[in-house]
């Protein structure tokens, strides 16, 4: 009849040898899913606007002034992967300008969700119209760019992505990304354009 330690001597060595199954079996598989994430991580991925028009961006002889602002982008998500689709969830646009002066979120929403396939590049336009109550900072940082010949406005964009690696693996990510755009001062009768294009970058 086996001793008691010679039980506990086998069952010791079952469930060592169980471990040991299981490492094998997926560390393999963990290596691949890492090497997999690096290669399609979403930090490779990055909107870029392809132009803008400043159509207005002027003070109001009120007291306190007001700024109007019109604002036209067209966003390019490109998604690059040859194999993967990314699934965008949530889209947001919000233009700023000055020291933080919010110029308001896009007029209409951005189309979401939507799946964009592999080697795919989607276009959006968000659009920005109407007036905002500024301080004296604002009004002195638009003469200043005015007369520097030189304006800049921040288009910040915040994405909700969704990436399926592969099954049943599914990352979900939120970002945020800053495109600083300059125009030349808009006039009455000829908006500013705005067609270098530029890359957006992920917000620290």
């Amino acid at each position: 009849m086996p001793s008691e330690r010679s039980i506990v001597s086998t069952a010791l060595s079952a469930a060592l040898g169980q471990v040991w199954e299981c490492i094998e079996f997926w560390t393999p598989l963990t290596s691949v899913i890492i090497i997999l994430w690096l290669l399609y991580r979403p930090d490779h991925f990055y909107p870029t606007v392809d132009s803008a028009v400043l159509a207005t961006l002027n003070l109001t002889t009120d007291e306190p002034p007001n700024l109007q602002y019109d604002l036209a982008v067209n966003v390019s998500f490109r998604n690059s992967h040859s194999r993967l689709s990314i699934r965008y969830l949530d889209i947001s646009a919000t233009a700023f300008c000055g020291s933080g002066t919010k110029l308001g979120p896009a007029d209409d929403a951005l189309p979401t969700p939507f799946r964009q396939g592999p080697k795919n590049t989607t276009v959006l336009h968000p659009a920005f119209r109407g007036m905002v109550a500024v301080d004296s900072m604002v009004t002195a940082w638009l003469k200043k760019e005015l007369e520097a010949g030189m304006v800049h406005v921040n288009l910040r964009l915040s994405l909700t992505i969704k990436y399926r690696v592969m099954w049943p693996f599914i990352e979900i990510f939120f970002y945020k990304y800053d495109c600083w755009l300059r125009f030349p001062p808009p006039g009455l009768a000829a908006p500013a354009i705005f067609d270098a294009g530029t890359r957006c970058w992920v917000v620290s």
